[in-house]
């Protein structure tokens, strides 16, 4: 069944864009998941029928190999994946299962790549009616081309902020992508040590710079924002006040 349109929850599409805006050398990489919903399509005079899909959740995925052209991640994390579709699918009582994936094309065209596509095409063969944000990969005469599909971002159904939780484990997990990096990256050459150090450090305080920063600005706009609005409150208590006085 041909994926026509794709609704991507706001919460859900505001974690993929801060994810991929996390860093600006390394393409990042994440699972979509949701459910399906069949429509007919009356274009079809023999009638037929195609897919909407409706993103209602995201993983956010550790890479195993970070690259500026290329993502990787590894098989275990997609089991993960699949097993945490299972326990939102008993918690919403609805069929939640991987739709798709996103990733990031940091300085280049957002056209996919022969590499996208054959992901693409790899992902589609796991998991039925998969989309790359927003793409569909095609096998016109043996070649695998990309299909574009419509995309639009939509209210969420509940008020859970189930996403907005998994938008502060960003900094967590490129956190442990930066000491999985220096782990790898060990010497006993105390000259060497000094380095990974430093290069640790400058990537936390980048982190902190591109996550966290922008974050406490928002709450602490927020908190003004709220202020405000009690001081405009109490002004208008205090003049219904004089005016049931008179």
């Amino acid at each position: 069944m041909p994926i026509k349109e794709v609704f991507v929850e706001t919460d859900v599409y505001l974690t993929c864009l801060s994810h991929a805006l996390s860093t600006e050398k390394e393409e990042v990489m994440g699972l979509l998941l949701g459910h399906v919903d069949q429509r007919l399509d009356l274009s079809v005079q023999a009638g037929g029928s195609y897919g909407q899909s409706f993103i209602e959740n995201v993983i956010i995925l550790q890479r195993s190999v970070r690259q500026a052209d290329r993502v990787e991640i590894s098989p275990l994390q997609l089991s993960a994946a699949a097993q945490e579709a299972e326990k939102l699918s008993i918690e919403l009582g609805k069929p939640i299962r991987v739709l798709g994936w996103y990733h990031s094309h940091p300085h280049i065209t957002v056209q996919p790549s022969h590499v996208d596509m054959q992901t693409q095409s790899n992902y589609q063969a796991m998991f039925a009616n998969s989309s790359l944000i927003c793409f569909q990969a095609v096998n016109i005469d043996g070649v695998l081309r990309s299909r574009e599909i419509v995309l639009s971002i939509s209210p969420p159904e509940s008020a859970a902020g189930r996403e907005i939780k998994k938008l502060a484990k960003i900094t967590l997990m490129l956190l442990s992508e930066e000491r999985d990096h220096m782990d790898k990256c060990s010497s006993s050459d105390l000259v060497s040590k000094v380095h990974n150090k430093a290069v640790f450090t400058q990537a936390i305080c980048q982190l902190l710079q591109c996550c966290e920063m922008p974050c406490v600005s928002a709450v602490l706009a927020y908190e003004q924002s709220m202020l405000n609005n009690l001081y405009r409150l109490q002004l208008v208590k205090q003049s219904f006040d004089n005016l049931t006085k008179c």
